[in-house]
């Protein structure tokens, strides 16, 4: 398999993965929470927004070489299972790769590291992983944040961005948890497909 064939293969399977949380996200947590928390702004931001959590991890992890994979699955998911105009769907999933790329590029910037690498590759400055993420995740979240409802503030209300900085950080944090409570188990799978 050439490096082109392992590159896309790994495009790909970042694409379904991403695909498939935002499929999880619209088709059962927003319904959920549209139960117990209705509000006419969930059409845009929930509470608890996996998706993002996930593409901050998966660029926090791989670098730049994440967002081809974060672009496509975030506008595959805006226009055929959130059903948004394509304009909204592209608008959307632009604001949402500039704000995990941009917060990867600027820990990068604070760690003296190339810009466009995984963060965890170079995590020798004395801060810790968790930490590191919180840090990614806090800028990744003011900038989607500012993006998406300076976008969105016509069919809103005054509580959008309170909305997507408090279900991003949500998301990430529960990602992060679920990450490490199963390192060891998703490690030995990883190391069962390289071998086989």
């Amino acid at each position: 398999m050439t490096s082109f064939q392992k590159h896309l293969q790994l495009q790909l399977i970042l694409t379904v993965i991403l695909v498939a949380a935002f499929a999880f996200q619209f088709k059962v947590i927003n319904p959920v929470e549209n139960e117990l928390f209705p509000s006419i702004d969930l059409r845009h931001a929930s509470l608890l927004f996996i998706p993002h959590g996930l593409k901050i991890l998966i660029a926090y992890l791989l670098g730049v070489v994440a967002l081809p994979a974060i672009f496509f699955a975030q506008l595959i998911a805006g226009i055929y299972i959130l059903g948004a105009a394509p304009v909204d769907a592209l608008v959307g999933a632009s604001f949402g790769t500039i704000a995990v790329g941009g917060s990867i590029a600027m820990i990068n910037f604070l760690f003296k590291n190339k810009w466009y690498e995984g963060v965890a590759l170079h995590n020798n400055e004395g801060i810790g992983t968790f930490r590191a993420f919180i840090i990614a995740v806090i800028i990744s979240t003011f900038i989607n944040s500012l993006l998406h409802s300076a976008y969105y503030h016509v069919e809103s209300t005054i509580m959008l961005p309170f909305r997507y900085l408090f279900g991003d950080i949500m998301g990430s944090i529960l990602i992060f948890t679920l990450v490490m409570l199963l390192r060891r188990q998703i490690l030995s799978f990883i190391a069962r497909r390289i071998s086989a």
